[in-house]
């Protein structure tokens, strides 16, 4: 049997894809489907029972027959996303994959597993059903013959395989350069050790064409992501450079706490001090005078979802795309008298 049905599921999923039978419409019975391909009841009932166990069909109650549900498979693909999204950048990512599947008639499934379970998640996508992987803030993955695609292509000392991310360089020298183009020339940066470094390296080359030298001294890392820390380096900057005019973030959420420290410690910096970040965080220049690199992350979603998608139709396609940044809120950026 199981050799006369496989034809036959394929056969009857071709004529429902090309509208043979439309949603809602009467599909043929088991009598007249053993009629038509002159196979017996028994098969045409399992060929009937397994387009029902997948969705295509519907059998009513009494007399009401058997009906069509949908006309395509479903889902396409069933894309696992991992990733963390309890932070409004990766939501606004994982809300354009989400997008672009239901677009595509495909489901995501995300899981955010401790690096313990990792391994493990992994080994198992496959066997339920996992047709390829988008991923952020976990890593290289180990490698269980799955289509993955990362949503960054450098971070810290990592660089990724496979990815779609936003032009960190590009993002980088635009907004030093815009920093610079106002008269700013007293210029302290702010840089994560697990910031993506293309950003950094965007302000360099920008500063060097303004023949400012000691940029690398004007390179403040941090490491702890608080405000302690960056209590910390604003009093270490003031020492070093009492005239700073501008704060030039590799991240908006560096930038905040910035604007946190030289609040508590009394500087009066609006229309003073330009403060720059990196991620448009919504909250931050809705609140604050503060300029900053749009990542479009929405976008970034579904270019992802995208990609992937022909990587896992073309196996052999190797993906790595930088999608263009904009500046926003760029008059928040003071200009220097005489500039």
């Amino acid at each position: 049997m199981v050799d006369k049905i496989k034809p036959l599921i394929l056969v009857l999923k071709n004529e429902l894809q090309k509208g043979t039978y439309p949603v809602g419409s009467r599909f043929p019975s088991e009598y007249e489907l053993a009629d038509m391909f002159s196979i017996n009841k028994k098969t045409a009932n399992k060929a009937v029972t397994i387009l029902v166990e997948e969705g295509y069909l519907e059998r009513k109650r009494g007399r009401g027959g058997t009906v069509v549900r949908r006309t395509f498979k479903y889902p396409n693909h069933h894309i696992l996303l991992i990733m963390s999204v309890d932070v409004r950048f990766y939501a606004k990512i994982a809300n354009g994959i989400q997008t672009a599947a239901l677009q595509d008639n495909s489901l995501v499934s995300i899981a955010a597993p401790e690096l313990g379970q990792i391994s493990s998640l992994m080994k198992n996508a496959k066997s339920i059903g996992i047709n390829g992987i988008i991923s952020s803030g976990f890593g290289i993955l180990p490698d269980e013959g799955l289509p993955v695609i990362y949503l960054e292509d450098r971070l810290g000392n990592t660089t990724y395989p496979e990815y779609v991310s936003c032009d960190s360089y590009s993002g980088g020298y635009k907004i030093m350069k815009e920093v610079l183009s106002c008269g700013h020339r007293n210029i302290v940066i702010l840089f994560q050790i697990w910031n993506n470094p293309d950003r950094l390296r965007g302000m360099y080359d920008v500063m060097k064409e303004y023949n400012i030298t000691d940029y690398r001294e004007r390179t403040f890392i941090l490491n702890e992501n608080s405000v302690s820390e960056t209590n910390i380096i604003l009093r270490r900057i003031r020492k070093q450079y009492p005239d700073v005019t501008a704060f030039v973030s590799c991240s908006d959420d560096d930038s905040y706490r910035m604007i946190q420290s030289m609040n508590s410690q009394k500087i009066d910096w609006i229309g003073k001090i330009a403060v720059c970040g990196f991620g448009n965080i919504q909250g931050i220049s809705d609140v604050f005078p503060v300029a900053s690199v749009e990542q479009h992350p929405f976008l970034i979603g579904i270019e992802s979802y995208r990609q992937l998608v022909n990587k896992i139709r073309n196996p052999e396609l190797v993906v790595k795309k930088l999608l263009e940044v904009d500046l926003v809120q760029t008059g928040n950026i003071p200009v220097i008298s005489g500039s």
